[in-house]
Parts: C-alpha cells; structure tokens; sequence
C-alpha cells in the first residue's frame, strides 16, 4: 500500500477492516445523502409520501444521483439533487453494488448482502460470478475451515510471474516469486471463515489502483441470516455453532495490511504453487486457463505444486513427501509473506524455493527479545527443535506472548508443530534435506 493511505487507514483507525455508517438511508426530514446514506453509502432516500412533488432522493456515495426507488402517495420517486427526502418519506429502496472497490475507502457498504460479492439470494455464498478455489498448502487460522473465490473485473486478467523462462522485468533483481498471480485493478478476493460449516466470518479484500489494497471484515451472526462490517479494532467474539462455543478474533486494519504487505504481492494464497491442484477431477490451473482468465498461456509444465503438510481441509497429507518438503510447505505459505525480501519482516526469508542455508534461519542468532520462559537462542538449530526459537514460537497461543505469526492467530497449530518440529529434529546441518 501508499505509505500516506497506509497512513490515512491506520492513523484514523478504520477498525475490524471497516467502518460504519452514520445513517441508514431513510427519506424524511433533513436526511442526507452521499457516502453516508443507506448501506456502505448504497441507499438513495426516498420520495415523500404526502408532498404533492416528488422528494429529493439522497445522493448515493457509489451510485451519483440515485433517487428514491419507491414513490410516496403523491410524489413520484426521482433523482435527487439535494440530498434530503420528501418531508415524511420512507426508506429508499437498497441499492446493491458490483463488487467492486468502494468510492470512498472511509465508507464500506456495511452489509454483506449489499456489496454484490455474495449470492442475492443466500449470502453465505460468493456470487455467481466469482471464481471459487483451493490451495494446496492453507493458511493457518485457528482451525477454522475456509472457502476462497475472487471476482475479477470486466475483462480483466491475471498476470502470472514468468521470471524463469522470459519476462526479466516479472521479477527484478534476479529470480523471485516464480508464479505469483497478480490481479488486476477492480480484483475483489473473498475468504469466508466458518467452524462446523457455521460462517463466522466473510472478508472482502480489494484492488483499488495500481499499488492499493484494502481489506473489509464481516462479522456473522449467529442465526446465519446477516453479516455486517465489523466495527471494533481485534474484536473478540465466543460464536455458538450449534455443537461448541469457538473463541473467536476479527483482524484490525492495520492487520490486514502487515499480512497483505507489498512485498507479498498484497494476495497471499494464489501462486502456481499453491493453485497446481486437482479439484473436480480437473487440474486448477487447466479449468482457470479454459475460462480465459490468464493475460498469457501458463508455462508448461506447471510450477511444482506445493504439498499438503498435514491432512485437513485441503485433503490427505501429500503421501510419501520429504519432512523438507513438508516443514517448508507450511512455512512458506504460513510464514513467508512476511519473513521474505521486501516483506514486513524481511531479516530472514521462508519461503519454499529459497535453499535453507540461504534463509537466515539456519542456525542464525535471534535478533529480538526471547519471549518470557522462551530458552533458544538461535532461530532454527539442526537436530533440535526445542533449542529453536522457530519452534518454541510457533507453541505460544497468544500474539501478546511472543506468539508466531504475531498477528491474526490466537491458538497454536498442533499439527504445524509436529511437522514443523519433526523436520528441525531430522536436519544435520544447514545443508540436509531429510
């Protein structure tokens, strides 16, 4: 992101990956219109319904001079110039978005439903139009299960990193992020966050010009029947699913943009890598090639795909992978975005094609404070995993603690642990690959 929008989001503390509106859009006496009428500023107010001429629609903050949508007893809904309703008018109809960036990234659409990224006719579902996928390495979020899709928009393609075979200029400063997908301006990414197929969260993440993004969190409710931006910074949540009470954290904004860093290419799940993967019977990337949404013709043969780590959502554990391959799956798709050149922490790089010996890890001496009871005093130490800060790390539940990845995880990966600390355990050196 722009230092000075980074800045802006930040220093006025949009929380929960949002904000709310002020008003909700009802036609009537002094109501106002612009990018705090109706839903996410989407709402035009309406006519009055005694005025014997139509009342002024309020001015929708996305939609410029949209009227009322229903007409008073006497008065005909029109567009508004003024931004006030007719004297004793009604709510004006909601006006549903395209999925696209908000005008104004201080006024989201507050109500899931009404962003048009969501299924008008059951909202726990991305909209037709989105391109629903799967990744073969999942980012950790505290056990919660996922569904990704995105949209893009009218005829925009995806980009893919060719910085191997062609394309220099892809990749800058030598080889780098071979096969990371870059979106077009308008892209809007969907994630949606649920425990015993309950949702409890959607998260928008959008494109807005060439070097902006913005994220916007929405917060489920129990009954399954809204969702709405959230409206506090780290809100915490016990969501109820009907079996079991899951504690549950919204990110803040400035979480969404460490995670969602420059460096990283703002999206963090879909790369060659991660994207090579059968779904349907059908390869990932053939389908996505098939519905003509690249900019150019995937290299072939595809990127190696990265393997499953553990056996979960994203299926069997890869069978007979490498304890390598398997610890540096998970560290790249859980750690690299940040640890990685040009990343948020970029004093040592884990990402999956970066030889160990050249990651800083390896035997390299921490540079920051030990977390409370925390022994190791080396970053990663061959043949021990308890004697690694790596590892000790990753067993600490709260980010307050000294917890890795320090934001947006509150529970601890058992099973990242085990791979994780199993593949420390087997190394030699920093040249091994057991």
């Amino acid at each position: 992101m722009r230092h000075s929008l980074i800045g802006s989001f930040i220093g006025l503390l949009i929380l929960g990956c949002g904000s709310t509106d002020a008003s909700s859009g009802a036609g009537g006496s002094g109501a106002t219109g612009g990018s705090s009428a109706g839903v996410g500023g989407m709402a035009a107010g309406a006519a009055g319904s005694s005025s014997s001429t139509a009342g002024g629609g309020g001015v929708a903050g996305s939609v410029s001079g949209a009227g009322g949508n229903s007409a008073g007893s006497s008065g005909a809904g029109a567009a508004g110039s003024s931004g006030a309703g007719g004297a004793s008018g009604a709510g004006g109809a909601s006006v549903v978005g395209n999925c696209s960036p908000p005008a104004d990234v201080f006024s989201p659409i507050t109500d899931l439903a009404a962003t048009g990224c969501v299924d008008p006719n059951d909202p726990t579902k991305p909209v037709a139009r989105a391109v629903t996928y799967e990744v073969n390495s999942p980012l950790w979020s505290d056990s919660a299960d996922k569904a990704r899709a995105f949209v893009l928009p009218a005829g925009g393609k995806i980009h893919v990193r060719d910085c191997i075979n062609h394309l220099a200029t892809d990749c800058p400063g030598g080889v780098q992020d071979d096969g990371r997908w870059e979106f077009p301006v308008g892209t809007v990414m969907i994630k949606i966050f649920m425990f015993d197929s309950k949702l409890v969260e959607t998260r928008l993440f959008m494109h807005l010009d060439a070097d902006d993004w913005v994220g916007y969190s929405y917060e489920w409710d129990e009954k399954q029947t809204k969702a709405t931006i959230t409206t506090s910074d780290r809100a915490e949540v016990m969501f109820n699913t009907g079996t079991r009470t899951v504690d549950w954290h919204y990110p803040s904004q400035a979480d969404c943009l460490t995670c969602h860093n420059s460096g990283a290419g703002f999206t963090l799940g879909p790369e060659t890598a991660q994207m090579n993967r059968v779904v349907g019977g059908k390869n990932q990337l053939d389908a996505f090639t098939t519905l003509g949404l690249f900019d150019a013709p995937l290299v072939m043969p595809y990127k190696k795909a990265l393997v499953t780590p553990y056996t979960g959502q994203a299926g069997a554990q890869t069978p007979g992978a490498s304890k390598t391959a398997l610890a540096r799956s998970y560290l790249h798709a859980n750690c690299g975005f940040c640890h990685r050149p040009d990343g948020a922490f970029s004093l040592f790089d884990l990402r999956n094609d970066t030889a160990l010996k050249d990651t800083n890890v390896c035997s390299a001496a921490i540079t920051k404070a030990a977390p409370t009871g925390a022994t190791a005093t080396v970053r990663m130490s061959p043949g021990h995993s308890m004697e690694s800060a790596m590892w000790q790390r990753m067993n600490i539940a709260s980010p307050d603690d000294g917890r890795m990845p320090q934001i947006a995880s509150y529970a601890v990966d058992a099973n990242a642990v085990n791979v994780v600390g199993s593949w420390i355990d087997a190394l030699t050196d920093c040249n091994s690959t057991p």
